[in-house]
């Protein structure tokens, strides 16, 4: 008997559960989901404020893509306004390499690069070819552009040669 009122229970708490995702369905949006652009602006600009630079500035670029982005004064609010360094080897380098010139130029846009940055370091950005520092055109402030495509402490190598020691003797036309 103990197991037929269980599987009641069960029920009882999955109609409940089924209720309860309709009533809040009934409160959101046309498309059925919740977007971020219905927040207001401080608890964005309170998340931002646990992020380095670079996250904040990414952050606030990809809330002004998106269909309904935020306005520029409150990107700029997200992003911050102590901006004079944005260093890349700060995030993940396997984000960093994933950047494209479109990227960083919003990054750039966000931050309002052309009138805030003094050193741009772009650490592991090995997906650019140079258009996405369009935004820094006709900057008088901007000091550095540091292109290095690894960090400051990391192995300046990329590939570097395998040891020899372990390899078999070359090939060559008299062995064989």
């Amino acid at each position: 008997m103990q197991s037929v009122e269980g599987r009641s229970a069960i029920i009882m708490a999955t109609e409940d559960s089924n209720k309860r995702r309709r009533v809040i369905a009934g409160n959101e949006n046309s498309s059925g989901l919740r977007k971020i652009y219905d927040l207001t602006i401080e608890p964005l600009t309170y998340v931002a404020d646990f992020l380095p630079l670079p996250s904040r500035a990414m952050f606030a670029a990809a809330l002004v893509n998106g269909k309904g982005g935020l306005s520029t004064e409150n990107n700029q609010k997200i992003a911050g306004n102590a901006c004079e360094t944005l260093d890349f080897g700060d995030i993940e380098k396997d984000l960093a390499a994933k950047l494209s010139d479109d990227d960083v130029d919003a990054i750039l846009r966000c931050v309002d690069a052309v009138n805030k940055l003094k050193i741009l370091r772009l650490t592991n950005c090995v997906n650019m070819s140079g258009a996405g520092l369009e935004p820094l055109r006709g900057s008088e402030i901007i000091e550095i552009i540091d292109f290095t495509l690894v960090g400051a402490k990391a192995d300046q190598y990329l590939h570097p040669d395998p040891p020899r020691a372990h390899l078999d003797p070359p090939i060559s036309c008299e062995r064989i």
